[in-house]
């Protein structure tokens, strides 16, 4: 119980959440919740689960930064083990050697879209030059990304409709992050903002991560989720600095991709 309460004390996810123009992400976040609850498993906002799940003993003896391959392994089985006792739904799967080759930027755009494909939402296209390094400004501040400060016209013309970013302090390595904003982000969990059950911002990082964007947001026209992540292994104090940005785009995904969906599921032979 000691351990758990230090790491409370470091562990300081926080988010953001900025929905531009006239569409209603919000509308649309139901609607599309509808319909992909009759063909995914696990659970899609604004439903989540009912409490945080502390992950075991193992996973917090790993070192901040750990980024090898026994501390992912780690992460791995302690994600597993959070997506069949809150959600029943089964593992990732994909290399674990090809996804440590990746950039910590790479590996948190591959755990954002490994779960939400597997909850049957889009994935983010591409992971964005701008984005990131607007994402990596927050990453070294210890804070969310600064998102008032990404451009309405990304590279290639898409409008952005909707942003929402999320920032983790202490939580290992990319996929620690993850645990963190997915499976420990509700009552009894690390979320500051979630401090009683009935807080509103239990399970926003989740919220955002799992967020449904769609043609209904971009009156009907083309829509695309595109992605922005910062690392830092020593910031202010925090050690592990993790953070994302998931922004709506109406009209093409960012024109400055740095790495894209279709390139990772090829090198982690992701089906």
């Amino acid at each position: 119980m000691g351990k758990r309460l230090v790491l409370k004390l470091m562990v300081l996810p926080s988010m953001s959440v900025l929905v531009l123009g006239a569409a209603s992400v919000t509308g649309s976040a139901a609607r599309a919740g509808e319909s992909a609850g009759r063909t995914h498993q696990g659970i899609l906002p604004p439903h989540n689960p009912g409490a945080s799940l502390w992950p075991a003993p193992s996973f917090m003896a790993c070192a901040q930064g750990d980024d090898g391959a026994q501390c992912n392994a780690v992460a791995l089985t302690a994600i597993s083990h959070a997506r069949q006792v809150l959600e029943k739904l089964g593992a990732m799967s994909f290399s674990l050697p090809g996804y440590e080759k990746l950039t910590p930027d790479e590996q948190l755009f591959v755990t954002v879209n490994l779960e939400r494909t597997a909850r049957g939402l889009p994935p983010a296209l591409v992971l964005s030059k701008s984005l990131d390094a607007i994402a990596q400004g927050g990453a070294r501040a210890d804070r969310d990304p600064a998102i008032a400060d990404v451009p309405r016209v990304l590279p290639g013309g898409g409008r952005t409709a909707y942003l929402g970013a999320t920032w983790s302090g202490g939580w290992i390595n990319p996929l620690g992050s993850d645990y963190g904003w997915m499976y420990d982000d509700g009552p009894g969990g690390t979320n500051e903002g979630c401090r009683t059950a009935g807080s509103a911002l239990c399970w926003g990082h989740r919220d955002i991560i799992l967020v449904a964007f769609g043609g209904s947001s971009c009156g009907g026209g083309q829509a695309e989720l595109a992605m922005g992540a910062g690392h830092a292994m020593q910031a202010a104090g925090w050690g592990e600095s993790d953070t994302e940005i998931l922004a709506g785009v109406c009209g093409p995904a960012p024109a400055d991709a740095v790495f894209t969906w279709a390139t990772a599921k090829k090198l982690l032979h992701i089906a």
